[in-house]
């Protein structure tokens, strides 16, 4: 069984230390994204301060009562007004056990309920796992930009029908 909860609060050191153990047990992807392989949960305390003023929303995805993963999604994005996917990373513990497609239908039956008609994300073009599971996902390329940490990537959607 998996379920999304809401971080309570993405800047305590539980939750930063969470948050890094989760993001360093997948140190390619840290490196196409961050380019270094390992976080001090320090170190996202600051990001997570930026974003959330922008109104991100942080949720763990947790399986069999365990957190199995991370997601963050602004509801708002200002530039475009799409809902936006920030980030979808699963422990390594858990890879390959459909965590992450069960999570994504758990969003976008959230962004449903909520009334939304789409969401966007952005994937690094180095990223072809990711390319392949958000298009195996539904979700289509729309265009090329690049994300906040200058990284070159395309930006995907998904319509709600």
């Amino acid at each position: 069984m998996i379920w999304l909860e809401p971080v309570p609060d993405a800047l305590t050191p539980q939750s930063l230390e969470i948050q890094a153990s989760i993001l360093n047990s997948q140190p390619e992807f840290n490196l196409m994204v961050l380019h270094k392989a390992y976080v001090e949960p320090s170190e996202l305390e600051e990001e997570n301060r930026n974003n959330l003023a922008m109104g991100e929303k942080m949720l763990y995805i947790r399986s069999h009562d365990r957190i199995a993963g991370l997601i963050t999604y602004l509801p708002d994005y200002s530039a475009d007004h799409y809902p936006w996917i920030g980030l979808l990373v699963i422990h390594r513990q858990y890879s390959r056990q459909g965590i992450g497609i069960a999570a994504i239908h758990e969003l976008e039956q959230m962004f449903r309920t909520q009334g939304l008609g789409a969401v966007r994300l952005a994937v690094q073009l180095e990223n072809k796992a990711g390319e392949a599971f958000w298009t195996r996902n539904g979700f289509t390329p729309v265009r090329r930009a690049a994300d906040n940490h200058n990284n070159e990537v395309d930006v995907y959607e998904k319509q709600f029908k």
